[in-house]
């Protein structure tokens, strides 16, 4: 659709910067590729000025990572930035973009969370909330918390694990056990595990079955085929061609 006045273009660009501060107040940083799939803008060029435009109004700032493997742009939210998009039921500030508390390994595990959010949500999930926010750990009091909740079009909500590094066995049991005592509670019904490649989803497959019980209160509780199922295993690849309607 074509905007006919400066007023109605003004009023989309305020909105483009206020869906990428949303999106940034609850991420802290992203990088392009990932911004690129938010926005879903086909031409590099449109979202370069957005955000070009973002930075130079002190909202966002840009960071360059570089490391021997990698050179990375990442750009992430300042506090005027935060200010913007802040509402009445913000009781604590989000965190702000600090570049030097970035890891290689935070960075990746980071930008495959929100992979698998985007996903999510671009077949109708809503209501991300990662598990490592205030929003979470005030609503729910677990002894694991996963990467993130969301909530599927049929209306469950699952948490979401991802996995570019496997854990040991033992970590896992308790995982597990912490994951099906929240489902006992009816916080979330199923545990997306999402994976790199083929390669680690089969690992992951047979580190859990290998794992005949979990422990819980003390006892142990062996696992039948019904606490198996509130675990699925899905590659990147997998997940995009996932249809969530067999949640419903």
């Amino acid at each position: 659709m074509l905007l006919t006045t400066n007023s109605e273009r003004r009023e989309r660009n305020n909105e483009k910067i206020r869906f990428l501060l949303n999106f940034l107040k609850e991420e802290t940083y992203s990088d392009f590729q990932t911004l690129q799939m938010l926005f879903g803008f086909k031409h590099h060029k449109s979202l370069y000025s957005l955000l070009d435009k973002v930075t130079k109004m002190g909202l966002i700032q840009k960071h360059t990572l570089e490391s021997r493997a990698r050179k990375i742009a990442l750009w992430g939210i300042t506090n005027d930035g935060i200010a913007v998009v802040l509402t009445p039921d913000d009781k604590v500030m989000p965190a702000r973009f600090e570049a030097y508390r970035i890891t290689g390994w935070s960075l990746d595990h980071h930008l495959d969370n929100q992979l698998v959010r985007l996903t999510l949500e671009k077949k109708g999930a809503t209501n991300w909330i990662n598990g490592d926010r205030s929003t979470f750990l005030n609503q729910y009091s677990v002894k694991h918390r996963p990467d993130g909740l969301i909530t599927l079009p049929g209306g469950k909500v699952i948490a979401v694990e991802s996995e570019r590094r496997l854990k040991t066995k033992a970590r896992y049991q308790s995982i597990m056990a912490s994951h099906l005592l929240a489902r006992t509670n009816k916080h979330w019904m199923h545990v997306f595990y999402v994976v790199p490649d083929e390669q680690k989803k089969r690992a992951l497959t047979l580190l859990f079955d290998t794992i005949k019980h979990v422990i819980v209160n003390n006892q142990h509780v062996p696992l039948e085929e019904k606490h198996r199922n509130v675990f699925r295993i899905y590659t990147t690849e997998e997940l995009k061609n996932l249809e969530l309607i067999h949640y419903a």
